[in-house]
């Protein structure tokens, strides 16, 4: 008799599992989706402020302005997004791996031209519009090097789903700033700042 109404209950309760693990799997979706966007942030602030300690530091040394920026910029490099130029056809991600290492590098060594995403503003794929630029500034105020660098614009990188969550809101600027002694003044005669 009690197996007869126990049978009875549960027919009464069509689908309310599916629905609460729906919707259970529908938070946990969100929180989650919401940690990642969150750790992108965080980990785009580390290498900015990375950056502007690496390009403080060749400031504080007497490296020209154009040597500092391509400092700042080798060094944001991971949170700069998809290379732009030169083109990467190679099928595997060992070779394109392989090729943009030896780019970086040429490029470092003032060789060749390079450019990312996020330096710029502009897009390696024409129907994905990208707002985020790369900028540095330094200062030099008595015996200390300033150098600020910031990422403008800085958005999730699928902007489907930035859009989908988020509205059509702009992203966050993330900025960096490091001060380091400059020490440039005790080698070098005639110190313009850099330039």
């Amino acid at each position: 008799m009690k197996f007869l109404s126990y049978r009875k209950n549960r027919k009464r309760e069509h689908g309310a599992a599916i629905v609460e693990s729906l919707l259970s799997m529908f938070v946990i979706f969100l929180v989650l989706f919401g940690l990642l966007q969150v750790f992108y942030f965080v980990i785009g602030q580390y290498f900015i402020d990375y950056a502007a300690i690496r390009g403080a530091r060749s400031r504080a040394v007497g490296f020209r302005d154009y040597l500092i920026g391509r400092e700042v910029r080798v060094n944001a490099l991971p949170a700069s997004g998809d290379i732009v130029s030169p083109t990467l056809d190679e099928n595997s991600t060992a070779d394109r791996l392989t090729r943009e290492r030896s780019y970086i590098n040429s490029y470092v060594g003032g060789n060749r031209w390079l450019e990312y995403e996020f330096w710029y503003g502009k897009s390696s794929d024409e129907n994905r519009k990208v707002n985020t630029t790369l900028t540095y500034t330094a200062a030099v105020s008595m015996d200390m090097t300033d150098l600020y660098t910031k990422f403008t614009d800085y958005a999730f990188p699928d902007a489907y789903l930035k859009h989908l969550f988020f509205g059509k809101g702009n992203g966050i600027d993330l900025e960096g700033k490091a001060s380091l002694t400059d020490y440039s003044s005790n080698y070098i005669e005639n110190n313009s700042g850099g330039n």
